[in-house]
């Protein structure tokens, strides 16, 4: 056919040029768009900055990755960090539909922003299925939302893993098969310990910060098989005589009796960390990349004795996870794919195929990422070695990691951050005011009703 047409002469030669086109077409439609976002692909076809910020952490590594895109690729990225409540400002921001493109959030965020209509599900970036068959099921299964994925992979990592004091241990004479397996063992052998000496051997992670006392809670209630909602009826799931009830039994006994310094409440996560690090405690719950820190010389006073309670049965701590959001605010179709090329290379491959962004997180922070070829590369391997007190821990993180759950029936709410706010308030009042357990229940209870009507309807 296409040899007829070509002897026709010049008409049909025409007629020759756009039957290719529509084959060069379909063909790229046949192969996947995939293909684009390979390589020099990822590189910006306008001239149209690409806005991305992100709270404060470790600047220097954003703005140098940054650096990179623009330098190898001809990028037109413009980074800066937000100061402040991060959460509400970038809320502020979507809804004003102001300068912003690519920003950090935490799942429940992009849940929020999502239903606000404010940002690009990463589902309808052109390599979708390629990054999401890299993903952890389990991992894919928390960043999806209304069956789309909303981010691409920031960090992930495990709140509540309990750190122990090597030190601290031996001196108290315990050995480390001894430690608890539960909440319950470990609530009830900090009163032995403190038989040996050590007045309080435990620092709790109240502090003020909505990832202090409230994920506290949320997370031990989900370690000894609760929940706070479910996720999609969001009807409340807590009750005065199941987990949540004993959660709060243990909690005002440790209180009352006078295991945890009263000062725990008005510390921000720096003093926190601070007070671990001076070495003072035997157990403290922490965030599984803090361990990294922790047995950091810089920053502990007891640098490389940091270890941490292995899974035995009952998971320790919860999924803790951020993503790269891409807004929808009005741009055209030519910048919008720049916006996209930019967050698969910085939240997925670089233009070498390689994970730049996530590998270095890794090797500076320990922090986890959502892709097995990061987790899984010797490369992941050696800087974990490299950051834990005992060779053992290698295997143990990543069994805390595999058992770790994602608190859906939370962050999964249109209304999450606002009860998040709501348990930081009432769970300083139970403790401060002895509230009784029953009563401080029902206020939970009480208050995603409110939410519930509020957003839902229901």
């Amino acid at each position: 056919m296409l040899r007829g047409l070509i002897k026709k002469g010049g008409i049909e030669m025409k007629k020759v040029c756009w039957i290719f086109a529509v084959l060069l077409l379909v063909g790229t439609f046949l192969l996947g768009a995939e293909e684009e976002f390979q390589g020099m692909g990822l590189a910006p076809v306008t001239d149209e900055p690409v806005i991305f910020q992100g709270w404060q952490y470790r600047t220097d590594i954003v703005e140098d990755n940054v650096r990179r895109y623009n330098t190898e690729l001809g990028g037109h990225v413009i980074y800066s960090t937000i100061a402040g409540d991060y959460s509400a400002i970038m809320e502020n921001k979507l809804i004003i539909r102001a300068p912003l493109d690519v920003f950090y959030g935490h799942i429940y965020d992009a849940v929020r922003y999502y239903e606000g209509g404010w940002i690009i599900p990463a589902e309808e970036l052109p390599n979708i299925d390629a990054i999401k068959a890299d993903m952890y099921p389990s991992i894919l299964d928390a960043f999806t939302y209304d069956g789309k994925l909303l981010g691409l992979s920031y960090f992930t990592s495990v709140l509540g893993v309990v750190g122990v004091n090597l030190k601290l241990l031996e001196q108290v004479g315990m050995a480390f098969d001894e430690l608890p397996s539960t909440w319950d063992e470990l609530y009830d052998q900090l009163y032995e310990i403190r038989e040996r000496g050590l007045q309080h051997p435990f620092l709790p992670g109240w502090y003020v910060e909505q990832w202090g006392i409230p994920w506290a809670f949320i997370l031990e209630v989900m370690n000894r098989g609760g929940e706070i909602a479910d996720p999609e009826t969001h009807e409340p799931l807590l009750t005065a005589d199941g987990p949540a009830g004993d959660v709060l039994r243990d909690w005002k006994r440790i209180w009352n009796d006078g295991i945890v310094e009263r000062e725990v409440l008005s510390y921000k996560e720096a003093d926190f960390l601070e007070a671990w690090e001076s070495g003072k405690y035997l157990y403290a719950p922490t965030m599984l990349y803090n361990i990294k820190r922790h047995n950091d010389p810089q920053y502990s006073q007891f640098a490389g004795y940091c270890s941490f309670i292995p899974y035995k049965g009952q998971p320790w701590g919860m999924l803790d996870a951020a993503v790269y959001i891409m807004s929808n605010r009005p741009r055209s179709k030519a910048h919008t794919r720049d916006v996209m090329a930019f967050t698969s290379w910085y939240g997925y491959r670089d233009h070498e195929g390689k994970f730049f962004v996530a590998n270095r997180w890794m090797k500076e922070s320990m922090l986890f990422s959502a892709y097995r070829s990061v987790m899984e590369s010797p490369e992941t391997e050696a800087t974990i070695l490299a950051s834990v007190a005992r060779p053992e821990d290698y295997a143990a993180a990543l069994e805390l990691y595999e058992h770790a759950k994602y608190a859906a029936g939370v962050f999964n709410q249109i209304w999450g951050i606002e009860f998040q706010t709501f348990l930081r308030e009432i769970l300083h009042e139970f403790l401060l005011k002895d509230l009784p357990v029953e009563d401080t229940i029902q206020a939970m209870i009480d208050r995603i009703n409110e939410l519930n009507a509020l957003y839902y309807g229901k």
